[in-house]
């Protein structure tokens, strides 16, 4: 429910509330049909946690309201997000949850509060930075006054040039009257308590005031501290439920665009290696060249009208296909073991479906077909599947990856 702030605010509560006077205001009316929409949705990303469902419901309702961090110097992870505070998450959880939806590219920073150092051992932000002898490693370094005698260039401990209460060179013996004109005093030097090692700087150590781990200062875990708010892939997983024309459970399995990339990423090495072969279509909106195979589909606009394509060919997929909503203009569907000896028969069914909406009026779509691996399967998915995307906009042939079979 909203939490309606109308008095003193601290940065607890402002991160709590939804609203507050002056600022931003909800149309209840338009929360409670969202709360609506998403109780009968019942539709449940795969492999997620409680905390992260509930993370994803508060965000269906919420969708521009931005999740604020606060410092909490108390704890050992140096801030918290008080949001998953009330909901009885610990710091660990809250960072893992928040790790979670960043990888799958569902968050994006809002402001950057602070970067914040752990100890890499507890995670701790607990940390005291000491100077060692970079000799023996004690931290026992006392402050020493030097002097440089100008007759010689020797450089040394003012200890080591007191002699009979008069300023003599160890080195020269020459006695030192004036400064300035005999000797000069240096930088403030270090010596070593314990192996009486003269030094100008010790080197610097981080021991954890929680765990006690020493380590080196490039060993730390750097973090960034910032309020979160969702990107245009964690818009798009929040209004799933609530897209038109779209079942609530697609035949094949529903990836994200990560899990696609991370997918094609294992699938084609493991298939040059055993020769396999696997079909990866690619739907988009538009004309495209002439060997694509395009359907008028009726939709109120694109990402509409690829919806209700990709609905329509589910009837095809098996339970291990991937779909995935690759971006607003593509959706992409992966089937694994199928060579190019069966692309005219899938491409006959896809003929079939499209032929039902002959009489629609609407959107052109136009649907690709590519044999993988291919030589263009190079590098990474995401390069990869970006310059086929972008070939395929442009008009450009697939090369030497083999494609399409026309209907």
């Amino acid at each position: 429910m909203p939490v309606i702030v109308t008095g003193a605010s601290s940065p607890s509560i402002e991160a709590l509330a939804n609203q507050w006077p002056g600022s931003r205001l909800l149309d209840l009316s338009d929360v409670v049909k969202r709360l609506e929409a998403s109780a009968s949705a019942e539709q449940h990303e795969a492999g997620l946690s409680a905390s992260a469902e509930r993370l994803l419901r508060w965000w269906r309702l919420y969708p521009d309201h931005v999740l604020q961090v606060s410092l909490s110097p108390a704890l050992m992870a140096g801030c918290e997000w008080p949001l998953l505070s009330a909901w009885g998450m610990t710091a660990s959880e809250q960072h893992d949850l928040l790790a979670l939806f960043a990888q799958r590219g569902w968050t994006r920073e809002v402001m950057l509060m602070t970067r914040t150092r752990h100890c890499r051992q507890c995670r701790s932000v607990h940390l005291n930075y000491i100077d060692v002898c970079p000799r023996c490693r004690h931290l026992d370094l006392v402050a020493l006054d030097g002097l440089h005698c100008f007759t010689c260039g020797h450089v040394d401990r003012l200890d080591h040039f007191t002699h009979d209460e008069r300023l003599v060179c160890p080195k020269c013996h020459v006695r030192l009257r004036h400064i300035g004109v005999d000797y000069d005093r240096p930088l403030e030097s270090l010596a070593c308590g314990k192996c009486d090692l003269w030094l100008v700087e010790g080197e610097v150590e981080v021991q954890c005031m929680d765990c006690g781990q020493l380590q080196q200062p490039g060993e730390l875990i750097q973090q960034r501290v910032a309020s979160l708010a969702l990107s245009e892939t964690g818009r798009r997983v929040v209004a799933l439920p609530r897209k038109e024309g779209m079942p609530e459970q697609m035949v094949g399995q529903r990836v994200s665009r990560a899990e696609l990339h991370h997918m094609l990423d294992l699938l084609v090495p493991l298939a040059r290696r055993h020769a396999h072969r696997h079909l990866l279509m690619v739907m988009s909106s538009g004309a495209l060249p002439s060997r694509s195979v395009a359907s008028p589909l009726s939709a109120s606009s694109p990402a509409a009208s690829l919806s209700a394509m990709a609905q329509r060919l589910t009837s095809l997929l098996r339970d291990t296909d991937l779909v995935c909503e690759y971006d607003a203009g593509h959706w992409l569907f992966l089937l694994p073991h199928t060579p190019r000896e069966h692309f005219a028969d899938i491409a006959r069914r896809i003929k079939s479906l499209t032929d039902l909406a002959e009489d629609d009026a609407g959107l052109d779509i136009a649907l690709e077909m590519h044999e993988l691996p291919s030589e263009r399967c190079t590098g990474k998915a995401p390069y990869w599947l970006a310059k086929l995307l972008d070939d395929q906009a442009s008009g450009q042939p697939s090369g030497k990856m083999p494609s399409e079979a026309e209907a």
